[in-house]
């Protein structure tokens, strides 16, 4: 099985989030969080097809993307 590409997804993710949409970016031990301009210009299902990519949801403000456990980490390149 090949190494996961965890830079190629963040950078498809800042591409159909949009870099100008994001306002500012945390993440806790699964998901990454942004805090969005707005949030209907994001193509979820663009989003949901990105490898590594387990869900997407909105909430508390929020634009919630699933990657996992340890994988988070990687693709904000902490």
């Amino acid at each position: 099985m090949a190494t996961p590409d965890y830079q190629k997804t963040a950078e498809q993710i800042v591409e159909v989030v949009g870099r100008d949409n994001i306002m500012s970016a945390a993440h806790c031990a699964t998901r990454l969080r942004l805090i969005v301009r707005d949030k209907d210009a994001i193509d979820t299902e663009r989003i949901e097809k990105i490898d590594l990519v387990k869900g997407t949801f909105f909430n508390a403000g929020q634009y919630q993307i699933i990657l996992g456990t340890g994988i988070v980490n990687k693709v904000r390149g902490d």
